[in-house]
Formats: structure tokens, C-alpha cells, sequence
């Protein structure tokens, strides 16, 4: 069960909106879903995370300050926060469009059981499962 958690909460598309609203990992996974076929694919996953880069980049520069860091972490979002921290890979710190979008997929890897660039709807299922949702 904690591996089924930890895939889902480490994702990475969560919104500040979510996480305040208690929508939880598996809502956040969800709301990727913006053909709402129940699937998620890899590229609404990725759109997703831009769409979020685009949200906490407040002064607009193309970077994730400090500052705009520190407000995910002030709604809730710890988890998230650390996994933004973390992307500042080259240590200047702040976290690029670039550097974001690098980042692993590891919660999508980890629930896309058979590999196929989709967590399909039965995959989903089995997450609710073990999140008794």
C-alpha cells in the first residue's frame, strides 16, 4: 500500500488549489486527465506539470524563486515542495522551466504498470483500492 502512495504523491502535477481543497495525490493524478477518458498519458502528465510551472511562477520570469516555492509549501503542499527544491539540479537556487521538466516521472512509472506511456483506468482502479477511495 505505502508503494501505491508514494507512486501517487510523487507525481508531481499536484495545483495549490488541490492541495488546499484535500483533493489528495490521486485527485491531483486525476485532474491530468483533461480528456477525462479516464486514462492518463504521459503527455497530459507532462502538460500538467507545465501548466503548474506556468501557475507557481508568479513574477512570470521563468523561474521558480524562493519565494514562489515557499507559497507551495505555506498551502500545504510539503511534498511538493521538496520535489521542486530537488529540481533545482544545477544549485543556483531557483528551479528553471527546464530544470522542471527534466524531473523523473517516477509516481507515473511506478503506477504505469505495463509501460505503455498510460495509466489506464484499471491501473487507476488499483490505486483507489489502496487508497480505499
Amino acid at each position: 500500500m505505502r508503494f501505491v502512495l508514494v507512486a501517487v504523491a510523487t507525481v508531481l502535477v499536484a495545483t495549490p488549489a488541490l492541495a488546499q481543497r484535500g483533493g489528495g495525490a490521486l485527485a491531483m493524478l486525476e485532474a491530468a486527465d483533461v480528456n477525462h477518458d479516464g486514462a492518463i498519458t504521459r503527455a497530459e502528465v507532462r502538460a500538467a506539470r507545465e501548466r503548474m510551472f506556468d501557475r507557481l511562477d508568479a513574477d512570470h520570469d521563468g523561474y521558480l524563486s524562493q519565494d514562489e516555492r515557499s507559497a507551495v509549501s505555506a498551502q500545504g503542499g510539503g511534498q511538493m515542495r521538496h520535489g521542486l527544491d530537488s529540481a533545482d539540479t544545477d544549485n543556483d537556487g531557483r528551479v528553471s522551466r527546464a530544470e522542471m521538466m527534466s524531473q523523473p516521472y517516477r509516481g507515473f512509472d511506478r503506477l504505469d504498470r505495463n509501460h505503455d506511456d498510460t495509466v489506464s483506468a484499471e491501473e487507476l482502479a488499483v490505486a483507489r483500492t489502496f487508497l480505499g477511495r
